[in-house]
């Protein structure tokens, strides 16, 4: 992960049934256990919405993970958008944190 470029951030938008399924903290489990940083939330609209950070592998590999999700959950689409900087996550942050409904 300290090699210039190797690092990748991407925002998502996960659609299909995943509100009141735990696809949230089953997100923050499978991300911090892939040593990834950032943060998940629900959105007003039924989607789940997050920011992570990692090597480009551990992102690549959480990406293909959440199109199975916690084993109530049907995911029907994943929108993955590559961004050049981190927005809401702080330089320090430890893990996925879970934040607000927005």
């Amino acid at each position: 992960m300290n090699k210039k470029g190797s690092i990748k951030v991407v925002h998502l938008f996960i659609v299909g049934k995943v509100q009141q399924v735990g696809y949230r903290y089953w997100f923050k489990h499978e991300g911090e256990d892939n040593k990834l940083k950032g943060w998940v939330r629900n959105t007003n609209n039924n989607r789940v919405e997050a920011e992570i950070t990692g090597d480009k592998k551990s992102i690549n590999f959480m990406i293909k993970r959440c199109w199975k999700g916690p084993i109530i959950a049907k995911v029907e689409n994943i929108i993955v958008k590559n961004i050049n900087k981190v927005s809401l996550i702080e330089e320090n942050l430890k893990g996925i944190k879970i934040l607000e409904t927005t």
